[in-house]
């Protein structure tokens, strides 16, 4: 078995993330301003009044992530998108190419 990334860019993956939740039953209300980072590019949600969210780029240079020692890692997450999964199988083949 042979697995390639897709290419799937920040916009899709962001796209599939707010589409997750939305099913989960979160509200665009709930979503606005969430950060999401892919590399060094950095996108905000941001909820207007009419109802409808947007993706809003962020102007940043350089991004450092710390994680704290006592947050769990969360194994059936896909790392690329952030959806959870049932299995660690599923969530590491969400956002590649399975051969």
């Amino acid at each position: 078995m042979q697995t390639q990334m897709t290419g799937t860019t920040n916009q899709e993956l962001i796209e599939k993330w707010v589409t997750q939740q939305l099913m989960n039953g979160k509200t665009n209300r709930e979503m606005d301003g969430t950060l999401f980072v892919y590399g060094n590019e950095a996108h905000r949600l941001h909820h207007h009044p009419t109802g409808e969210i947007e993706i809003v780029p962020e102007q940043i240079s350089n991004v450092v992530v710390f994680r704290k020692r006592e947050e769990p890692v969360e194994l059936n997450h896909c790392r690329a998108c952030g959806m959870e999964y049932d299995t660690f199988k599923d969530a590491i083949e969400c956002c590649s190419d399975v051969d």
